[in-house]
């Protein structure tokens, strides 16, 4: 059982409303769980009053004057390495693991549960062995779905049926109060990072790449920052990854396992969205960078990411992100097998022209 559930930290209305929604199988393994989350739910509850107490009328007269910078693409492109660089800027801030694990109110007791998840979660993700910390940089998503917030991820930890839950996918939110909701907490998370730090926001979440155009409507002039990978890494490394979270943290049986040509007709689908969301954009609003390019010489590249975005790059900047580079330069990627005939699959699914437009020949 993992101690810190993914939905651990969510409220208990809102945990009560996903369990209610969507059902759960009744098992020992689940039902401890269970109890574990509906005790921290309470918790949770009980401190997210403490905190709109104290704090309520400052994060509302606390405004975003800097467009967040949004970091955007299909899992497993290198969206993690690229945000754990620009972590590292001085002017910068990123939601954190514990802000993302109790957003309803880190701003009052992040201090006491630093402490506690240092000894609960583990050392490293599950999936690729990339160091875990509390303080490390996160997605933000994990705060929406614990806010209330309409997301994907939901069919995630209660499976139905047997398609990819991510099949048909286009990052539309239901119109009216779904949609309010899910922009109410985007806000109010992003105020409460900048009244506690003060700094520009750098944001890393790949479901934000099919939301592009309201994220630009609800922060008026947020830069996009698109990372790309070849389709042979990403499609048998997103299999990978979403079938042992499914495993550590579904709490409804049913989990099916995605298919080759599923990820590959979803990674298709980002790429495509992108190519029509920047039309959209103003010069200086949007860049790209290959993964493969960014490994190569990671300094390099994020400072023409930073020039193209008409964001300063400083010295010190510089020397924080070489001293990241330098620490973790003993870590290895995972390696993955791909036959001639999932290639063959995954090439069909993203189509000639894309392989060409990012150089995958």
């Amino acid at each position: 059982m993992n101690l810190i559930h993914i939905l651990t930290g969510t409220r208990f209305t809102i945990l009560c409303g996903l369990l209610r929604r969507n059902g759960f199988t009744l098992d020992p393994g689940n039902l401890l769980t269970l109890a574990v989350l509906f005790q921290n739910a309470l918790l949770s509850s009980v401190l997210a009053r403490v905190e709109r107490k104290k704090y309520s009328s400052a994060i509302r007269d606390t405004p975003i004057s800097k467009p967040p910078v949004f970091i955007v693409g299909h899992w497993r492109t290198g969206s993690t390495f690229l945000h754990q660089l620009l972590h590292t800027d001085p002017q910068m801030t990123s939601p954190t693991l514990v802000q993302t694990v109790i957003p309803d109110h880190f701003l009052f007791s992040t201090r006491y549960y630093v402490p506690i998840m240092k000894r609960l979660m583990p050392k490293t993700r599950p999936m690729d062995e990339i160091a875990l910390s509390p303080l490390d940089p996160q997605e933000d998503e994990f705060a929406l779905i614990r806010l209330g917030s309409e997301s994907p991820l939901e069919r995630l930890f209660f499976p139905k049926g047997d398609r990819y839950f991510l099949n048909g996918y286009n990052g539309q939110l239901h119109a009216g109060r779904e949609l309010e909701i899910w922009k109410e907490n985007q806000l109010l998370f992003y105020r409460k990072i900048t009244l506690l730090t003060g700094k520009q926001i750098v944001s890393k979440n790949p479901l934000h790449t099919m939301r592009m155009d309201l994220l630009a409507e609800i922060f008026p002039g947020a830069r996009f920052i698109h990372i790309t990978r070849h389709p042979y890494e990403v499609v048998p490394s997103t299999i990978r990854m979403w079938n042992i979270v499914a495993e550590g943290y579904s709490l409804r049986k049913g989990w099916r396992g995605p298919e080759v040509a599923e990820v590959a007709e979803v990674y298709r689908a980002f790429l495509s969205q992108v190519l029509r969301t920047r039309e959209n954009c103003s010069p200086g609003l949007f860049t790209e960078v290959r993964f493969e390019d960014l490994e190569k010489d990671p300094v390099s590249g994020v400072k023409r990411i930073y020039a193209e975005l008409d964001l300063e790059f400083s010295q010190e900047f510089e020397q924080a992100m070489t001293g990241h580079i330098r620490a973790n330069r003993d870590y290895r990627k995972n390696t993955h097998e791909v036959s001639d005939r999932e290639k063959k699959v995954i090439r069909e699914q993203i189509g000639n022209e894309l392989f060409l437009r990012y150089g995958w020949e």
